[in-house]
């Protein structure tokens, strides 16, 4: 095999011309397709895609009519809210949201119905109501009912009355949701006929395509939204704020954060290179190469139509990472040959240099594949595209390492290398004593470590929040807390009541309090006191709650109409008169989105709001569930608890679990990769175990300082191991050559530590200095991405330089 690889290798890394022409083909293909790559901005990369629970609010979604939505707030800087040039300039903000394309209505407080401005009598509660714009409405009546009405206040309205809300419904994609329906419930059918196959084939394409659409549009709907808050803020404190715009943010702040930071972090480290090689050639190399391979990946993507997440964004930066570890160990080893072997030209020296390093550098981009396909177990579809394009990104690293790299090279002149080139640097000469002088100890703290890290590990929660993704002093964090503290709140998350289903009853005809006529809407009669009693109920308990904003179910609208009926509980008789009397516009609006009496469903919609303490997510949804059911008097099947909120936390909870499950398969394919390279069980279990030990001090530090688990900080576990392998491949292959030379275990354990040592040295304090600067982004989880990383960094250059020679030294053999 040996043989094979130095035939093969001669020939290959002889034919520079012919690999740049390859390298220079590849690239024009990238190029042209990397344009296509597209951002998904969607709020569905928030949620796990095979959750049942996304099918169930779906399914409720389409039948209250309620889809995603938008809020602009607007505090004017002059003048009362409710002053004619402010509602002027509001009736102006909503024309021209009413426009844009994907907006499905506005409701603002110009539109609302007033019922005390002046009062009008109960019975005509649905037909003689007024709004702001009503020519004869009393403006000073209009505040205080806006300011007290518990179905305005705190929703449309501040309760000190100087700000409001414009809620923006945005348009649903029904075609999306339908051939999303149809491809779940064609997924679910076990076994599959023919025929189900087909269509399934047919939908998945259509499915693809319509995805793309959507996030396009979205998109460009989030920015037309954010120009017309762009255009009013001269004139009021403007904040927008809701899922979709939080979503979108988040991508905002990372594709800046790629160009910002990204060019930032390059500098950094091609100083570092520089101070560690002194010749520009091996400065320009690296980052060159690792541009390369992610024009590569980036243009495979964008010839697959894949758009990239908040998630999947962050290959770019571990391409780089371990494209830079590939390049600086054939750097070492190029230059370890030429000081030590005189007599070899620049080409036998690479060629040489090239072919020793194959090996680990395949198993390297191996074994991380393989950590990074892990991921794939995940039903999060941010989380599997992460996996699966990070295995294609290690292919294009090891591809443009073992193409670009040895043309370039070759082609370039031949420099002398003097003898203080190769003179290990001074940390891991002092790691290389430690380790063979007092491995005891060193196993001692690292156990010691171990257990630390697991008490830490036992604290890590993923109990993460939209407000804490951005630091405090972003325009988006304070859009969530200005809602937050005074407009009841921005996380949706709703509590669906089923009752029997409403059925047309036929009404008698001396019944003289309704009219003979066709009654134009029957299920009146479904609206019951016992219906609004329960509903009323189950407001008081979410009321009590911390976390819980603004409530508005059907319940409120009742207590509405109790302030005309010397605030007593309306009779069936008076629900039906006023039910029935309600416009249709005005039923859609107010009715149909918090009832659905065809199926027996009452919706109570809440806004949530981050309260310290913070309580999980699991305990409140249990505690809504068992008070319906023990206090209210409803089945469990009568009682569920739906929402943004609810699939956001299942998301995690589903992420959570699945890399807990996995991080087993990862290890087993780890050794299983060290046992075919070294061939030694011993030497495997030697190299596994101090990563796993990286892996558990960061999970273990995140756990004590209170980092949660969230869609990004999840997937540092695969990060660590596979970042901490690659070093311990390329020292345990190095150590076995030794060995086998005949060195006794501490001569091989130096040699090691003053080539392979230097090679993770390098590296690491390139990665570490490069990506300490994203601790100055914006957004939050690039912060913590960016210290994790780092850190993630020093322990594998810790582990693999102190623990994995400590192993060597007391489990080896002489």
């Amino acid at each position: 095999m040996g043989e094979f690889l130095a035939k093969t290798g001669r020939i290959w890394f002889g034919l520079p011309y012919l690999l740049l022409a390859l390298v220079a083909a590849v690239a024009v293909f990238a190029a042209v397709h990397a344009r296509n790559l597209a951002y998904d901005a969607s709020a569905d990369t928030l949620v796990a895609e095979n959750d049942a629970e996304l099918a169930y609010f779906l399914e409720v979604s389409q039948d209250f009519g309620e889809g995603a939505f938008v809020f602009l707030t607007y505090e004017p800087r002059s003048g009362d809210l409710l002053s004619s040039e402010n509602l002027e300039r509001i009736g102006e903000i909503q024309a021209r949201l009413e426009s844009i394309d994907g907006v499905a209505a506005v409701t603002s407080i110009l539109d609302v119905p007033l019922f005390q401005s002046p009062p009008v009598e109960l019975t005509r509660l649905a037909t003689d109501f007024r709004t702001l714009l009503s020519p004869d409405v009393n403006i000073d009546l209009a505040r205080e009912e806006l300011r007290n009405s518990p179905l305005y206040k705190e929703l449309l309205i501040s309760e000190d009355g100087t700000a409001t809300a414009i809620r923006i419904g945005l348009e649903p994609d029904t075609k999306l949701d339908d051939l999303y329906r149809e491809r779940q419930q064609l997924r679910q059918i076990v076994p599959r006929t023919e025929e189900i196959t087909a269509r399934l084939a047919e939908i998945e394409p259509a499915y693809q395509a319509a995805r793309r659409d959507f996030v396009a549009d979205q998109e460009r709907l989030m920015e037309d939204i954010r120009q017309v808050r762009q255009d009013f803020a001269d004139d009021a404190i403007t904040h927008l704020a809701g899922v979709p715009m939080i979503a979108s943010d988040m991508i905002r702040f990372v594709k800046n954060d790629i160009v910002t930071f990204g060019s930032i972090s390059l500098v950094i480290v091609m100083i570092a290179l520089f101070l560690f090689f002194r010749k520009l050639r091996w400065v320009i190399l690296p980052v060159v190469t690792a541009l390369l391979g992610v024009l590569l990946t980036t243009g495979i993507l964008g010839f697959l139509g894949q758009p990239i997440t908040v998630i999947s964004s962050n290959f770019v930066s571990l391409l780089i990472i371990f494209s830079i570890a590939f390049t600086v160990h054939l750097i070492v080893r190029y230059r370890e040959i030429g000081r030590n072997e005189e007599g070899l030209s620049s080409n036998e020296m690479l060629t040489r240099a090239m072919i020793d390093k194959f090996a680990p550098c395949l198993y390297t981009a191996l074994t991380t594949m393989a950590a990074f396909a892990s991921l794939m177990a995940s039903n999060i579809v941010p989380v599997i595209d992460l996996g699966w394009i990070m295995c294609v990104a290690m292919a294009a690293a090891f591809f443009m390492n073992y193409t670009f790299f040895p043309a370039v090279v070759r082609l370039l002149p031949a420099q002398p290398i003097v003898a203080s080139a190769g003179k290990s640097p001074f940390l891991p000469r002092i790691m290389s004593f430690i380790s063979t002088r007092a491995p005891l100890s060193v196993v001692a703290l690292a156990v010691l470590a171990a257990l630390v890290s697991a008490a830490g590990m036992a604290r890590l929660s993923t109990e993460s929040r939209f407000v804490d993704y951005f630091r405090p002093s972003s325009e988006i964090s304070q859009g969530l807390e200005y809602i937050n503290e005074n407009l009841g709140g921005t996380t949706p998350m709703e509590v669906i009541l089923s009752f029997k289903p409403f059925e047309a009853e036929p009404v008698s005809e001396d019944d003289d309090f309704f009219s003979d006529e066709p009654d134009p809407y029957p299920e009146r009669y479904w609206y019951t006191p016992d219906k609004i009693a329960a509903l009323r109920k189950m407001e008081a308990f979410l009321e009590q709650q911390p976390e819980v904003g603004k409530i508005i179910s059907i319940a409120t609208l009742e207590e509405v109409a109790r302030d005309f009926n010397e605030g007593e509980a309306l009779s069936t008789i008076q629900l039906a008169a006023i039910v029935g009397a309600v416009p249709e516009d005005l039923r859609q609006e107010f009715l149909t989105p918090y009832s659905s009496p065809a199926k027996g469903l009452m919706r109570i919609s809440l806004r949530m709001r981050p309260v310290e303490p913070r309580r999980s997510r699991d305990d409140l949804i249990a505690a809504i569930e068992a008070y319906a059911v023990t206090e209210v008097g409803l089945s469990p099947e009568n009682v569920r608890v739906t929402g943004v909120t609810v699939l956001f936390n299942n998301m995690l909870k589903t992420l959570f679990a699945s890399q807990r499950a996995t991080i087993g398969l990862v290890v087993l394919a780890t050794f299983l990769m060290f046992l075919v390279l070294l061939r030694s069980p011993m030497l495997a279990v030697a190299g596994v175990l101090p990563n796993l030990l990286s892996a558990s001090v960061v999970l273990g530090f995140m756990g004590l300082v209170g980092i949660t688990l969230d869609m990004m900080t999840m997937t540092i576990a695969a990060i660590i191991i596979g970042i901490g392998v690659d070093n311990a491949i390329h020292y345990l292959h190095r150590y076995r050559q030794e060995r086998r030379a005949g060195h006794t275990r501490r001569e091989a354990i130096e040699i090691s530590h003053a080539n392979i040592g230097s090679a993770v040295y390098f590296t690491s304090l390139t990665i570490i200095a490069g990506f300490s600067v994203l601790a100055l982004s914006n957004f939050v989880p690039t912060i913590n991405f960016g210290i994790l990383t780092a850190m993630a960094m020093g322990l594998s250059l810790t582990v693999n330089l102190i623990v994995l020679p400590s192993l060597l030294m007391i489990f080896g053999r002489d």
